[in-house]
Formats: structure tokens, sequence, C-alpha cells
């Protein structure tokens, strides 16, 4: 997932010294009216239950040290998607 976080970032030229790939809030909005991103929430369920951007898919990963299994199948298809990958914590 990471890979295509960075490949998304490259082809925007938006990689920070960090090695964090972001892109602007622009092109985020450009890329969902496109519907040409996958958009993944990484808080946890309940912030997620609270509020979220529609059609994020939820992978949990606040405070995780490792992947745990049940991740496998979202993981997996967020690994086949031939669009960019956006992530979002906060």
């Amino acid at each position: 997932m990471r890979a295509l976080l960075i490949a998304a970032a490259l082809a925007l030229q938006l990689v920070p010294s960090d090695g964090a790939p972001r892109i602007s809030q622009a092109d985020f909005k450009k890329l969902r009216a496109a519907r040409a991103v996958v958009i993944v929430d990484t808080r946890n369920e309940d912030a997620y239950e609270r509020g979220h951007i529609p059609g994020a898919i939820l992978l949990p990963l606040e405070g995780v040290q490792i992947w745990p299994d049940e991740y496998a199948k979202t993981v997996d298809t967020l690994k086949a998607s031939k669009k960019p990958i956006v992530t979002y914590c906060a």
C-alpha cells in the first residue's frame, strides 16, 4: 500500500523531504469528483463511525504496531487497485 501512495505522490510531484507523500486539498477534490481515487480512513472504528469522508474504506491503523490478519482482505483489495490511494487520519 505504501508503494501505491508513493507512486501516486510521485505522479503528482509531491513527495516532501520526510518521504511521506502528500497531495493538495484541491487535487484531492478533483480526484474525488472524478472518482479517480480510493480513500482510506486510518482512524479507529469509533472515529470512523462518528463521521468519515463518504466512500472511505476503514483500515484502522491508529496505534497498531503490526498488521492484524483481519486487515489482509482490505490490504489485498487496495494493492489490486489501479487508482491512487489517499489516506487520512484526522
